[in-house]
């Protein structure tokens, strides 16, 4: 988790950053200050407080200062930061929530929960993140430059990687489920019931009432009901087979014969249906960008991984055989097993995105 949230810090840039100040109120006008009344000479200003002498709050007789706010401020993504400086109130908010969390902690020590074995290790492994987050906003800069790519290493990605950028038959499918209660269950249609229902559907369409009305009326998919019974360009061998098969070989625009799946019957109608393809450069550019960012990023780790370990030591210590799991050794068969190889269990596809249960 560690190395993901750190690697994440590089990708973002997080830089240690004061809180923003208000801008100064601008100077009076020269003809304003000349009609002013003439005034004694000017007090010097009283230097400006300290951040840890600003207290925003108290909490057991402990402050929280404005050096505390600004401490708790720098440990915040520059999502978290902007929230804060943009919104009303939110300086105050975050505030508020500091003084809760003191509040707690403060019940805390005095339960002496702070002297246990448990806590003091949480610390100081907490230690050690903070001055990781530490060092690489120390190193930020040079990083960032580093994680740069180019429009070229964007192709490079996507001629390397061709492979992700083939995308499958797709197809656009209207149906209408009409689920069959399972074995054990009470409640649900029986295969009667739900071969009557399919075959009151199927009258209504003669009758020329419109498959999506239908749909919304009677299926008992809950993930594509209200959209009329639609999914839309989606690979059909993602789906269970007998629902995959009608998808590629029904007749586009028409209401095939019900299809029985796992889920009960479906009265399949194919929108439309898209060959196979190799998606272009320009098309995949946004997506080939990404992988060539993370394909950088876990370079720019391991290179900097390595530099440490060469200047620091580093180990990671191996089980000894003995922590190894011994290998489990296999069951006697039983007198009335034959001693036959099992066979493969049916690989079935997925439901329908959404689909009934």
């Amino acid at each position: 988790m560690l190395r993901a949230s750190l690697i994440s810090m590089i990708a973002l840039g997080v830089v240690a950053q004061e809180p923003a100040k208000a801008p100064a109120p601008a100077p009076a006008p020269a003809q304003a200050q000349a009609q002013a009344a003439p005034a004694a000479a000017p007090k010097p200003q009283a230097p400006a407080p300290k951040p840890e002498e600003v207290v925003l709050a108290k909490v057991g007789g402990e402050p929280i200062t404005e050096a505390d706010f600004q401490a708790a401020f720098r440990l915040l993504n520059q999502q978290e930061q902007m929230q804060i400086l943009m919104i009303q109130g939110g300086k105050e908010e975050f505030v508020k929530r500091m003084a809760e969390s003191k509040l707690l902690a403060v019940k805390a020590k005095r339960m002496g929960l702070d002297q246990t074995p448990a806590f003091r290790q949480a610390v100081e492994r907490t230690k050690d993140d903070l001055l990781a987050r530490e060092y690489l906003a120390k190193e930020s800069e040079g990083l960032q430059k580093k994680l740069a790519v180019s429009d070229d290493d964007v192709k490079a990605f996507y001629e390397k990687h061709k492979d992700r950028f083939k995308q499958p038959e797709l197809a656009s499918v209207r149906h209408i489920l009409v689920s069959v209660k399972r074995e054990g269950e009470e409640k649900g249609l029986s295969e009667a019931e739900a071969k009557a229902r399919i075959a009151k559907i199927q009258a209504e369409l003669k009758k020329g009432a419109k498959f999506e009305a239908l749909a919304k009326k009677y299926s008992d998919d809950p993930g594509s009901k209200e959209n009329g019974g639609l999914y839309e360009d989606a690979d059909p061998s993602t789906w269970v087979p007998e629902f995959g098969a009608a998808a590629r070989t029904q007749p586009i625009g028409k209401v095939g014969a019900p299809v029985k799946t796992q889920f009960g019957y479906h009265l399949v109608k194919v929108e439309s249906r898209k060959p196979a393809r190799e998606v272009p450069f320009e098309e995949a550019k946004q997506v080939a960008e990404q992988g060539a960012q993370r394909e950088r990023q876990a370079a720019i780790w391991n290179e900097l991984m390595d530099s440490l370990r060469k200047e620091i030591p580093f180990e990671l210590a191996k089980p000894s055989p003995s922590e190894a799991p011994a290998p489990k050794a296999p069951a006697a068969p039983k007198a009335e097993d034959p001693k036959v190889a099992p066979q493969a269990a049916p690989q079935g596809g997925e439901a329908p995105k959404g689909g009934a249960r």
